[in-house]
């Protein structure tokens, strides 16, 4: 019998202990019944899980955690822009600040309960549906939360196409257009361009115009941009987005200009090289050479430079008194070599020439002569062994 009057006794102090901590002092010998920490209307953390600012507008499908004395409350803000507190009444809060709203729920719970403990703050922000379609790699309807803009709804749905014209996205809100230069705010950091979405929001983002683009032609990927006049190619490249993915290493650039032979420049001259339009850009992977021979001291490849004219890669295998006039210079070109003659310190090289440098006049006159002469010594030689063989007989 006292081992059950302890056990009784013990479970009783610890009962009272709960109801003393977690009761706001309430006793469970007066009959009352203890408070939840959250009303059964929670549904949502009872803090706001992104940084807010102080200008955010309140509307329909946020969520309000309100403290009043010992109980607490997290309420929905209703289509009407109201919140209802039980045993308060309802306010409308829709279209206000969130100071605005605490001033306003403050008001009318404070005819029940002592005002200065009763909080107001935000829980969880609405969320709501906006529509993207055009060149993005998942179209159609997205829910969002408030505070959402452009540039990272855009990233949520996977990015921009290849062909997206990213100059010139359309928001469509109500009435209004909201034109939006996407590419001027990822580059170039334009942040006043991106635009803090709304329910009701569709958004467009239009393809290229496949009439008058330049193409440009990566080893892994081939993308079109816009053509404009007066745009370089490093702002094709920009455009383009291909300087967000892995960088290959390019080697060389050859633009195709419709109608024109190809021309090459150095990665370090884009800013300085305007595509024509429908022209094609190629960025190449692998090292080019160009060939020289001839009457040099070092024959042989040549690692490519845009740069460069045939004096240049003469000069550096090694011109000597052999070599021969600049006009006798002759380039071989093509899958099927055909002979040409360039002006050495002005007419581009191609990767793949073979640049042949003759030797002088005068050497190849001695040459000529030494050649006659070995060829005389050798008849002679002949000649006087088929005599001596007839003197023998």
């Amino acid at each position: 019998m006292p081992h059950f009057l302890a056990i009784v006794l013990f479970f009783c102090g610890i009962s009272l202990a709960q109801s003393s901590l977690f009761g706001g002092g309430a006793s469970l010998l007066s009959g009352e019944q203890s408070i939840p920490s959250r009303s059964a209307t929670v549904l949502q953390p009872a803090y706001s899980e992104v940084q807010v600012d102080s200008s955010y507008v309140l509307g329909p499908g946020d969520f309000l955690d309100i403290m009043l004395e010992n109980k607490y409350l997290t309420v929905q803000i209703y289509p009407d822009g109201s919140v209802a507190i039980e045993e308060c009444g309802a306010v409308v809060v829709g279209g206000k600040t969130v100071a605005e709203a605490r001033q306003l729920i403050l008001d009318l719970v404070g005819k029940r309960y002592k005002r200065e403990y009763c909080f107001v703050q935000l829980s969880s922000l609405k969320r709501f549906r906006v529509t993207i379609m055009g060149a993005v790699n998942q179209i159609g309807q997205h829910t969002v939360e408030a505070q959402t803009r452009l540039s990272y709804f855009i990233r949520q749905v996977g990015g921009t196409l290849t062909n997206a014209n990213t100059e010139d996205i359309l928001v469509l809100r109500g009435k209004d257009t909201i034109h939006v230069d996407y590419h001027k705010l990822s580059v170039e950091g334009d942040f006043s361009a991106d635009v803090m979405l709304e329910q009701g929001d569709r958004i467009y983002v239009p393809f290229n115009d496949v009439g008058e683009v330049v193409t440009l032609i990566f080893p892994h990927i081939r993308t079109t941009v816009p053509y404009k006049q007066g745009r370089s190619l490093q702002d094709y490249y920009n455009l383009s987005g291909v300087e967000r993915t892995q960088n290959y290493g390019y080697k060389a650039i050859c633009i195709k200009d419709p109608g024109k032979d190809p021309r090459w420049a150095p990665l370090a001259d884009m800013a300085n090289v305007y595509p024509e339009k429908n022209a094609e850009v190629e960025f190449h992977l692998n090292q080019r050479f160009v060939y020289v021979g001839g009457a040099i001291s070092r024959m042989g490849q040549f690692d490519y430079n845009p740069s460069w004219h045939a004096l240049d890669y003469i000069a550096a295998a090694g011109m000597n008194t052999m070599t021969g006039s600049w006009d006798q210079v002759r380039v071989w070109r093509g899958n099927q070599p055909k002979a040409i003659t360039v002006k050495v310190a002005e007419d581009p090289i191609l990767p793949g020439d073979y640049i042949e440098i003759p030797k002088s006049r005068y050497e190849s006159f001695k040459d000529f002569t030494l050649f006659l002469a070995s060829l005389l010594s050798v008849v002679s030689a002949a000649f006087v062994i088929y005599t001596s063989l007839n003197n023998d007989n």
